[in-house]
């Protein structure tokens, strides 16, 4: 399975989504905004990394920039629930700035265990 960052600001969904790939046998860290999602990047060094892209200190459009520079073949998927309530869709520019896959919020737990398994695939083969 998989070293995996789960970079999320709502403090309901990030303990469901950390549940979620914990029993899908991932080890899982956890952090609640862009700014701790990139210490923890540093001192874990994940496989993959989950970032949601409306978040405080750092968004995730930020951090995927970030992460890309220091690991160009770092698996970053992007999920985002803002198109709902901005009507602003962020996720293709998240997929052109280096996300291998995107997710809109509200998603199904398969969709997310599918996008890990897909990003692995991926991680394998490069």
């Amino acid at each position: 399975m998989a070293r995996i960052l789960l970079i999320e600001d709502d403090n309901h969904l990030r303990p469901l989504l950390f549940g979620m790939l914990q029993a899908a046998g991932h080890e899982v860290a956890q952090a609640s905004n862009g700014k701790e999602g990139l210490t923890a990047f540093n001192e874990w060094e994940p496989e993959i990394v989950i970032t949601d892209l409306m978040m405080p200190e750092k968004d995730g459009l930020e951090i995927i920039m970030e992460l890309r520079r220091k690991n160009p073949k770092l698996q970053i998927i992007a999920m985002s629930g803002g198109i709902e309530l901005t009507k602003l869709n962020l996720l293709p520019v998240a997929q052109k700035l280096g996300a291998v896959r995107t997710l809109a919020k509200p998603f199904r737990p398969r969709q997310l265990l599918e996008a890990v398994s897909e990003a692995l695939e991926m991680a394998s083969k490069s």
